[in-house]
């Protein structure tokens, strides 16, 4: 069981991190250069952030129900993405502003397509920070509980689920459950150290631009 586990958390983490990632960096570049949904859409995206994650079990159990996404890896996905990818856009947004917005400026004037100067200038300049929401995109879907808890069935469950399944009635398999332990902090642990140092500098560019 705890292969399944592991590897079920290995897929839905990397595939949120992907497909968040992505559209987190369009919606922040649509913020940054187009103003889209002007200043109502960006105050809707932040105020996301204060809804406690339970207050949003019921629709989405309700929607997924129909669409026949409990149990389901893909579905997991997209219930993840419901908490990451307004912080995702909202961090992004910093990198996208500024001295990056004047650099795509001057690529234009040099007659650069708006898409050659994204992909040229944009994108290699705010790496840092596309860097470090893939990063809290990845740790966030390793570690989220809730959602894996009651969207996710026998065949589905992630480790953060299936290390619980270890306590029953008759007690806890201390050994068993602190070498399963182990090997789930394990990629955390040894991801972290190569790229921490990258994450503080996308956080720090985004707070201090």
């Amino acid at each position: 069981p705890f292969f399944s586990y592991f590897l079920n958390t290995v897929t839905v983490a990397l595939g949120h991190t992907v497909i968040a990632q992505q559209l987190a960096v369009g919606l922040a570049y649509a913020f940054a250069r187009y103003n889209t949904g002007g200043l109502s859409l960006r105050l809707f995206v932040l105020s996301s952030q204060m809804l406690p994650p339970v207050i949003l079990v019921l629709p989405l159990f309700t929607l997924f129900l129909k669409a026949s996404l409990i149990n389901t890896l893909p579905g997991l996905i997209l219930a993840h993405m419901t908490l990451s990818l307004p912080f995702l856009a909202w961090l992004l947004v910093a990198f996208f502003d500024g001295e990056v917005a004047t650099l795509e400026q001057a690529a234009r004037t040099d007659g650069a397509t708006r898409f050659q100067a994204l992909v040229r200038i944009t994108l290699p300049v705010a790496a840092p920070g596309i860097l470090a929401a893939g990063l809290l995109a990845f740790l966030l879907s390793w570690n989220e509980f809730l959602y894996a808890l009651i969207l996710s069935g026998p065949h589905t469950n992630t480790l953060p689920v299936g290390l619980s399944s270890f306590q029953t009635h008759r007690g806890v398999d201390i050994a068993l459950l602190s070498a399963a332990t182990i090997c789930a902090i394990l990629p955390a642990m040894v991801l972290l150290p190569f790229l921490r140092r990258y994450l503080i500098r996308g956080l720090s560019l985004g707070a201090l631009k």
